[in-house]
């Protein structure tokens, strides 16, 4: 099913009149799909971005008095249809400012905050929609397989800024180990990696792949250590000190991690003091630094423990 016959549903009545006179390679280009009240609708592709028309056209050019300005009605149906008419079964996940749909589609919201006892509860008057387009790469791990799995699985951390297909990246990474006779250990806390919908598995993560859906990532960690046996365990965007102690404590067990990390290169990373003790430990065997350079899941570097240089792009 292509990307616009995943979406098209998802939208406000009025919404939905205007996409589907938009064609599908729009979508299928598409990196993000944003809703802006009374501003604007966007399509975000790799380099440009495309502005929705009120006479059902799209243009790259922001012109004022043609554009389609959404409505509060245009929000509020999209927001109905995209939780299924039960605001109220969202409210755990608008808290964290996003949701998630069926296929792994996260969807950013911003709006009026609601605070109680100092906690965050729910978003309302909701004013941004971002919906983020998550697609399938199959195969773009396949170039560097060998560094991560020759002749065994190595602890590996992808290093990548915003919007440069690590997420991709480390699916396409579990699908090969999977799919290689390993059992993965996966902790999905987004629904973004394996797009879990009512229990099923939307996007391919491999054969011998078992999934913690929206469980946060430092407690899965530690859940997979103790009741699944992986021989690897997989986890998109570390950062906290609580994520780092589950790491050092896998490691300590003998199993292997794969993981996501938000920088632009190995610079930033030994500046991150929650860090160091990963690094001066060896923990991880491979360093996969990102860049959008040639489009998502371009990978530049490759660095081993030592963080020596042991791949560069075009060499």
């Amino acid at each position: 099913m292509v990307i616009k016959d995943k979406l098209i549903n998802y939208f406000g009545k009025n919404i939905k009149y205007l996409l589907n006179s938009i064609d599908s390679k729009y979508f299928e280009k598409a990196e993000e799909i944003r809703i802006r009240l009374d501003r604007n609708i966007t399509f975000k592709t790799f380099d440009k971005e495309y502005f929705v028309l009120k006479n059902m056209d799209i243009s790259e050019i922001f012109l004022e008095d043609k554009i389609y300005k959404p409505t509060i009605e245009d929000i509020s149906q999209t927001i109905e249809t995209m939780s299924d008419y039960s605001i109220y079964a969202l409210e755990q996940e608008l808290k964290n400012g996003f949701i998630t749909l069926k296929g792994g589609f996260r969807v950013g919201i911003t709006g009026k905050v609601i605070i109680e006892d100092n906690k965050i509860k729910t978003i309302r008057n909701i004013s941004s929609i971002n919906i983020r387009i998550a697609r399938e790469i199959i195969g773009c791990s396949n170039h560097i397989l060998k560094y991560i799995y020759t002749p065994n699985i190595k602890s590996t951390m992808i290093i990548s800024p915003p919007n440069c297909g690590k997420t991709t990246l480390l699916r396409d990474i579990i699908k090969n180990i999977s799919d290689c006779k390993e059992n993965v250990g996966l902790i999905d806390e987004r629904s973004e990696i394996a797009g879990t919908y009512m229990g099923k598995i939307q996007l391919d993560v491999g054969k011998r792949t078992d999934i913690l859906d929206r469980c946060p990532k430092s407690e899965g960690m530690l859940m997979l250590l103790r009741s699944m046996s992986p021989s690897v365990i997989a986890v998109d965007e570390i950062g906290s000190n609580d994520d780092i102690y589950a790491i050092e404590k896998i490691s300590n067990s003998g199993i292997k991690i794969i993981c996501t990390i938000h920088a632009y290169n190995m610079e930033d990373i030994k500046q991150k003091n929650n860090l160091k003790n990963i690094l001066n430990k060896k923990i991880f065997e491979r360093y996969i630094i990102l860049n959008r350079k040639n489009g998502i899941c371009n990978v530049d570097k490759i660095y081993n423990e030592d963080l020596i240089n042991i791949y560069s792009e075009g060499c």
